[in-house]
Protein backbone atom coordinates (compact mmCIF):
# COMPACT_ATOMS: atom_id res chain seq x y z
CA UNK A 1 0.00 0.00 0.00
CA UNK A 2 1.56 3.30 -1.08
CA UNK A 3 0.87 6.38 1.01
CA UNK A 4 0.01 9.62 -0.78
CA UNK A 5 -0.08 13.13 0.57
CA UNK A 6 -3.33 13.91 -1.26
CA UNK A 7 -6.65 12.16 -1.71
CA UNK A 8 -7.13 10.57 -5.15
CA UNK A 9 -9.12 10.72 -7.38
CA UNK A 10 -11.10 13.32 -5.40
CA UNK A 11 -8.87 15.98 -3.88
CA UNK A 12 -11.52 16.82 -1.28
CA UNK A 13 -12.73 13.27 -0.80
CA UNK A 14 -16.02 11.59 -1.63
CA UNK A 15 -18.53 11.74 1.20
CA UNK A 16 -20.91 10.11 1.58
CA UNK A 17 -19.86 7.02 -0.35
CA UNK A 18 -22.45 5.46 -2.69
CA UNK A 19 -24.80 3.10 -0.91
CA UNK A 20 -25.92 -0.33 -2.01
CA UNK A 21 -22.76 -1.38 -3.85
CA UNK A 22 -20.72 -3.07 -1.11
CA UNK A 23 -20.76 -6.39 -2.96
CA UNK A 24 -19.45 -4.83 -6.21
CA UNK A 25 -16.75 -2.99 -4.27
CA UNK A 26 -15.68 -6.22 -2.58
CA UNK A 27 -15.55 -8.10 -5.88
CA UNK A 28 -13.23 -5.47 -7.35
CA UNK A 29 -11.09 -5.48 -4.20
CA UNK A 30 -10.69 -9.27 -4.31
CA UNK A 31 -9.84 -9.18 -8.00
CA UNK A 32 -7.24 -6.44 -7.51
CA UNK A 33 -5.52 -8.56 -4.86
CA UNK A 34 -4.86 -11.12 -7.61
CA UNK A 35 -3.40 -8.47 -9.91
CA UNK A 36 -0.07 -7.47 -8.28
CA UNK A 37 0.87 -5.17 -11.15
CA UNK A 38 -1.97 -2.79 -10.31
CA UNK A 39 -1.36 0.06 -7.87
CA UNK A 40 -3.15 0.21 -4.55
CA UNK A 41 -6.11 2.59 -4.80
CA UNK A 42 -8.68 3.90 -2.35
CA UNK A 43 -12.30 2.78 -2.16
CA UNK A 44 -13.18 6.20 -3.59
CA UNK A 45 -11.08 5.42 -6.66
CA UNK A 46 -12.85 2.08 -7.07
CA UNK A 47 -16.22 3.79 -6.78
CA UNK A 48 -15.26 6.21 -9.56
CA UNK A 49 -14.56 3.26 -11.86
CA UNK A 50 -17.70 1.43 -10.79
CA UNK A 51 -19.86 4.53 -11.25
CA UNK A 52 -18.49 5.22 -14.73
CA UNK A 53 -19.44 1.66 -15.70
CA UNK A 54 -22.89 1.79 -14.07
CA UNK A 55 -21.64 -0.60 -11.37
CA UNK A 56 -21.01 -3.48 -13.79
CA UNK A 57 -18.11 -5.47 -12.37
CA UNK A 58 -16.64 -6.97 -15.57
CA UNK A 59 -16.62 -3.63 -17.37
CA UNK A 60 -15.10 -1.98 -14.30
CA UNK A 61 -12.22 -4.48 -14.28
CA UNK A 62 -11.55 -3.74 -17.96
CA UNK A 63 -11.51 0.01 -17.30
CA UNK A 64 -9.16 -0.28 -14.32
CA UNK A 65 -6.74 -2.48 -16.26
CA UNK A 66 -6.71 -0.20 -19.29
CA UNK A 67 -6.50 3.02 -17.23
CA UNK A 68 -3.41 2.10 -15.23
CA UNK A 69 -1.70 0.31 -18.13
CA UNK A 70 -2.03 3.27 -20.47
CA UNK A 71 -0.73 5.59 -17.77
CA UNK A 72 2.41 3.46 -17.62
CA UNK A 73 2.83 2.74 -21.33
CA UNK A 74 2.20 6.30 -22.60
CA UNK A 75 4.62 8.45 -20.57
CA UNK A 76 4.45 11.24 -23.17
CA UNK A 77 0.81 11.70 -22.19
CA UNK A 78 0.78 10.85 -18.48
CA UNK A 79 4.05 12.10 -17.03
CA UNK A 80 5.27 15.70 -16.61
CA UNK A 81 1.86 16.70 -15.25
CA UNK A 82 2.99 19.94 -13.63
CA UNK A 83 0.68 22.63 -15.09
CA UNK A 84 3.49 25.17 -14.66
CA UNK A 85 5.89 23.31 -16.94
CA UNK A 86 6.58 25.52 -20.00
CA UNK A 87 5.22 22.96 -22.48
CA UNK A 88 1.99 22.62 -20.50
CA UNK A 89 1.65 26.39 -20.12
CA UNK A 90 1.88 26.74 -23.90
CA UNK A 91 -1.15 24.46 -24.35
CA UNK A 92 -3.08 26.40 -21.72
CA UNK A 93 -2.18 29.57 -23.61
CA UNK A 94 -3.28 28.39 -27.05
CA UNK A 95 -6.41 26.41 -26.11
CA UNK A 96 -9.47 27.14 -24.01
CA UNK A 97 -10.62 24.21 -21.87
CA UNK A 98 -13.71 25.09 -19.90
CA UNK A 99 -16.46 23.56 -17.82
CA UNK A 100 -19.62 25.60 -18.33
CA UNK A 101 -21.31 26.77 -15.11
CA UNK A 102 -24.78 25.31 -15.63
CA UNK A 103 -25.77 21.64 -15.79
CA UNK A 104 -27.91 20.36 -18.65
CA UNK A 105 -31.60 19.55 -17.97
CA UNK A 106 -30.54 15.91 -17.44
CA UNK A 107 -27.98 16.97 -14.83
CA UNK A 108 -24.97 16.50 -17.12
CA UNK A 109 -21.83 18.62 -16.98
CA UNK A 110 -21.01 20.51 -20.19
CA UNK A 111 -17.38 20.88 -21.29
CA UNK A 112 -16.25 23.15 -24.13
CA UNK A 113 -12.91 23.10 -25.94
CA UNK A 114 -11.64 25.51 -28.58
CA UNK A 115 -8.51 27.18 -29.90
CA UNK A 116 -7.46 30.47 -28.33
CA UNK A 117 -4.52 30.91 -30.73
CA UNK A 118 -4.85 29.58 -34.30
CA UNK A 119 -1.10 29.44 -35.03
CA UNK A 120 -0.71 25.72 -35.68
CA UNK A 121 3.08 25.87 -35.32
CA UNK A 122 2.60 26.29 -31.56
CA UNK A 123 0.72 23.00 -31.21
CA UNK A 124 2.43 19.90 -29.91
CA UNK A 125 -0.22 17.20 -30.07
CA UNK A 126 1.12 14.98 -27.27
CA UNK A 127 1.38 18.01 -24.99
CA UNK A 128 -2.21 18.94 -25.86
CA UNK A 129 -3.45 15.43 -24.99
CA UNK A 130 -1.54 15.53 -21.69
CA UNK A 131 -3.08 18.83 -20.62
CA UNK A 132 -6.52 17.69 -21.82
CA UNK A 133 -6.24 14.66 -19.53
CA UNK A 134 -5.00 16.82 -16.64
CA UNK A 135 -7.97 19.13 -17.07
CA UNK A 136 -10.34 16.18 -17.13
CA UNK A 137 -8.81 14.64 -14.01
CA UNK A 138 -9.44 17.93 -12.20
CA UNK A 139 -13.02 17.91 -13.46
CA UNK A 140 -13.57 14.34 -12.22
CA UNK A 141 -12.24 15.41 -8.83
CA UNK A 142 -14.51 18.43 -8.61
CA UNK A 143 -17.64 16.92 -10.17
CA UNK A 144 -17.36 13.78 -8.05
CA UNK A 145 -19.66 11.05 -9.40
CA UNK A 146 -21.18 12.99 -12.29
CA UNK A 147 -24.29 11.65 -14.00
CA UNK A 148 -22.68 12.40 -17.35
CA UNK A 149 -20.77 14.73 -19.64
CA UNK A 150 -21.71 16.58 -22.81
CA UNK A 151 -18.60 17.63 -24.72
CA UNK A 152 -18.46 20.43 -27.29
CA UNK A 153 -15.44 20.80 -29.58
CA UNK A 154 -15.52 24.14 -31.42
CA UNK A 155 -13.36 23.77 -34.53
CA UNK A 156 -13.39 27.44 -35.46
CA UNK A 157 -9.86 28.46 -36.41
CA UNK A 158 -8.68 24.91 -37.07
CA UNK A 159 -6.69 24.47 -40.28
CA UNK A 160 -5.02 21.70 -42.23
CA UNK A 161 -1.85 22.87 -40.52
CA UNK A 162 -3.25 21.66 -37.20
CA UNK A 163 -3.95 18.28 -38.77
CA UNK A 164 -0.29 17.95 -39.75
CA UNK A 165 0.66 18.34 -36.07
CA UNK A 166 -1.21 15.19 -35.06
CA UNK A 167 1.09 12.27 -34.26
CA UNK A 168 -0.35 8.79 -34.73
CA UNK A 169 1.02 7.14 -31.54
CA UNK A 170 -0.41 9.92 -29.37
CA UNK A 171 -3.71 9.86 -31.26
CA UNK A 172 -4.03 6.09 -30.87
CA UNK A 173 -3.27 6.20 -27.15
CA UNK A 174 -5.66 9.12 -26.69
CA UNK A 175 -8.52 7.37 -28.48
CA UNK A 176 -7.86 4.20 -26.48
CA UNK A 177 -7.90 6.19 -23.24
CA UNK A 178 -11.11 8.08 -23.99
CA UNK A 179 -12.98 4.97 -25.07
CA UNK A 180 -11.70 2.30 -22.70
CA UNK A 181 -10.08 4.00 -19.71
CA UNK A 182 -11.45 7.46 -18.89
CA UNK A 183 -13.77 6.87 -15.90
CA UNK A 184 -16.72 9.04 -16.82
CA UNK A 185 -20.19 8.67 -18.30
CA UNK A 186 -19.84 10.27 -21.71
CA UNK A 187 -23.26 11.18 -23.09
CA UNK A 188 -22.71 13.23 -26.26
CA UNK A 189 -19.86 14.76 -28.29
CA UNK A 190 -20.76 17.75 -30.43
CA UNK A 191 -18.27 18.96 -33.05
CA UNK A 192 -19.36 22.45 -34.10
CA UNK A 193 -18.15 24.98 -36.67
CA UNK A 194 -17.00 21.94 -38.64
CA UNK A 195 -14.25 22.65 -41.12
CA UNK A 196 -14.12 21.90 -44.84
CA UNK A 197 -11.59 19.11 -44.26
CA UNK A 198 -13.69 17.26 -41.67
CA UNK A 199 -13.75 14.23 -43.96
CA UNK A 200 -9.95 14.05 -43.82
CA UNK A 201 -10.12 14.27 -40.03
CA UNK A 202 -12.62 11.42 -39.88
CA UNK A 203 -10.53 9.29 -42.23
CA UNK A 204 -7.70 9.66 -39.72
CA UNK A 205 -9.68 8.85 -36.58
CA UNK A 206 -12.53 6.61 -37.73
CA UNK A 207 -10.44 3.40 -37.77
CA UNK A 208 -9.71 4.10 -34.09
CA UNK A 209 -13.31 4.71 -33.00
CA UNK A 210 -15.67 2.10 -31.61
CA UNK A 211 -19.22 2.09 -32.89
CA UNK A 212 -20.64 3.16 -29.53
CA UNK A 213 -18.50 6.32 -29.60
CA UNK A 214 -19.51 7.02 -33.19
CA UNK A 215 -23.10 6.96 -32.00
CA UNK A 216 -22.31 9.81 -29.58
CA UNK A 217 -20.77 12.05 -32.25
CA UNK A 218 -22.78 14.86 -33.81
CA UNK A 219 -21.41 17.36 -36.34
CA UNK A 220 -22.68 20.83 -37.19
CA UNK A 221 -21.42 23.71 -39.29
CA UNK A 222 -23.22 26.01 -36.85
CA UNK A 223 -21.95 27.04 -33.41
CA UNK A 224 -22.51 25.52 -29.95
CA UNK A 225 -26.09 26.79 -29.96
CA UNK A 226 -26.78 23.83 -32.26
CA UNK A 227 -25.70 21.52 -29.42
CA UNK A 228 -27.24 23.06 -26.30
CA UNK A 229 -29.70 25.88 -25.57
CA UNK A 230 -28.34 29.41 -25.31
CA UNK A 231 -28.99 29.58 -21.57
CA UNK A 232 -26.05 27.20 -21.01
CA UNK A 233 -23.59 29.06 -23.24
CA UNK A 234 -21.04 31.82 -22.58
CA UNK A 235 -21.64 35.35 -23.82
CA UNK A 236 -19.22 34.70 -26.70
CA UNK A 237 -21.93 32.55 -28.22
CA UNK A 238 -24.89 34.75 -27.33
CA UNK A 239 -25.62 33.13 -23.98
CA UNK A 240 -25.79 34.59 -20.44
CA UNK A 241 -22.80 32.73 -18.95
CA UNK A 242 -19.35 34.32 -18.43
CA UNK A 243 -17.02 34.53 -21.44
CA UNK A 244 -15.04 31.43 -22.39
CA UNK A 245 -11.71 33.18 -21.77
CA UNK A 246 -12.81 34.18 -18.26
CA UNK A 247 -13.97 30.66 -17.44
CA UNK A 248 -10.75 29.19 -18.83
CA UNK A 249 -8.54 31.55 -16.83
CA UNK A 250 -10.45 30.85 -13.61
CA UNK A 251 -10.22 27.09 -14.11
CA UNK A 252 -6.57 27.31 -15.17
CA UNK A 253 -5.78 29.23 -11.97
CA UNK A 254 -7.58 26.55 -9.96
CA UNK A 255 -5.47 23.86 -11.64
CA UNK A 256 -2.22 25.73 -11.05
CA UNK A 257 -2.92 26.87 -7.47
CA UNK A 258 -4.98 24.05 -5.99
CA UNK A 259 -4.23 20.97 -8.09
CA UNK A 260 -0.58 21.35 -9.09
CA UNK A 261 0.94 19.05 -6.45
CA UNK A 262 -2.03 16.68 -6.71
CA UNK A 263 -1.51 16.28 -10.46
CA UNK A 264 2.22 15.70 -10.02
CA UNK A 265 1.56 13.09 -7.34
CA UNK A 266 -1.01 11.33 -9.55
CA UNK A 267 1.83 10.14 -11.81
CA UNK A 268 2.45 7.27 -9.37
CA UNK A 269 -0.86 5.61 -10.30
CA UNK A 270 0.20 3.17 -12.99
CA UNK A 271 0.94 -0.51 -13.43
CA UNK A 272 4.23 -2.14 -12.54
CA UNK A 273 4.83 -4.44 -15.51
CA UNK A 274 7.52 -6.37 -13.64
CA UNK A 275 4.80 -7.65 -11.30
CA UNK A 276 2.27 -8.56 -13.98
CA UNK A 277 1.29 -12.22 -13.94
CA UNK A 278 -0.64 -12.20 -17.19
CA UNK A 279 0.45 -10.07 -20.12
CA UNK A 280 -2.11 -7.84 -21.87
CA UNK A 281 -3.41 -8.72 -25.32
CA UNK A 282 -0.77 -8.21 -28.01
CA UNK A 283 -1.05 -4.90 -29.76
CA UNK A 284 -3.47 -3.35 -27.32
CA UNK A 285 -1.01 -1.15 -25.49
CA UNK A 286 2.15 -1.58 -27.53
CA UNK A 287 1.76 -1.76 -31.29
CA UNK A 288 -1.84 -0.60 -31.68
CA UNK A 289 -1.76 -2.21 -35.10
CA UNK A 290 -5.36 -3.37 -35.10
CA UNK A 291 -8.68 -2.28 -33.79
CA UNK A 292 -8.88 -1.90 -30.03
CA UNK A 293 -10.16 -4.86 -28.07
CA UNK A 294 -10.93 -5.44 -24.43
CA UNK A 295 -8.37 -7.22 -22.30
CA UNK A 296 -8.95 -10.82 -21.39
CA UNK A 297 -9.42 -10.53 -17.63
CA UNK A 298 -10.14 -13.38 -15.25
Amino acid sequence: MSATKYSHPFLNGLKPLPEGYDEELQQIREWMKSQPHLPYISDEYVYLFLHSNYYKVKETKDTIECYFTLRNNSPDLFSNRDPLLPKNKIILDIAHMTALPKLSPEGYHILLYRLADTDYSKLNFADAVRVFCMFNDVKLSEDRLSEGYIVIFDMKGCSLGHLTRVTLPALRAFMQYIQNAHPCRLKKIHVVHTVSFINQVMCLVKPLIHSNLLDLLQFSSDGPESAVDLEYLPEDYGGPQPAVKQLHEEQRKNMENNYRDWLIESEIFKVDEKKRIKKPSKGMFASFTSSFKSLDID
